[in-house]
């Protein structure tokens, strides 16, 4: 259905909330846009929730896609952007691990995570940071 982008200056990060289905043509769009923007300003780090979305359509495809997107996008940052996601449904986490092993030669430090806490201790941020957090834990 829809990927939220929330920036977040004061850590220097941006969280991305996505809910329902999101099609592949629409999840690959959304991150050009994104790298593409001002507001993608490495080494910004990036929280992406997976709680409420249904992964089924995701293709090994568009996973290789983004991977490209984003080590063409990184290929001369050379400071280190980390990338917490959270997928607590094993779907989402099965296909996010396989992004992870995809993605290992973008320059960036990439971990899957089950649960929100673990992913914003991780990232050294405080647990009320994300959005809707209430509705999700």
């Amino acid at each position: 259905m829809t990927i939220e982008s929330h920036v977040r200056p004061e850590h220097n990060m941006t969280i991305f909330v996505h809910t329902g289905r999101v099609p592949d043509d629409e999840f690959l769009a959304f991150y050009k846009s994104f790298f593409e923007s001002d507001t993608f300003k490495p080494p910004m780090n990036l929280l992406v929730d997976l709680r409420e979305t249904n992964s089924s359509s995701r293709s090994q495809e568009a996973l290789l896609r983004f991977a490209e997107l984003a080590e063409a996008k990184l290929a001369d940052i050379t400071a280190s952007t980390k990338v917490a996601v959270v997928a607590p449904k094993d779907l989402s986490f099965g296909l996010a691990r396989m992004y992870e092993v995809l993605s290992d030669s973008v320059h960036w430090n990439f971990v899957v995570f089950r649960a929100m806490d673990a992913a914003l201790a991780w990232l050294g941020l405080p647990e009320d940071l994300t959005i809707r957090r209430s509705q999700h834990d």
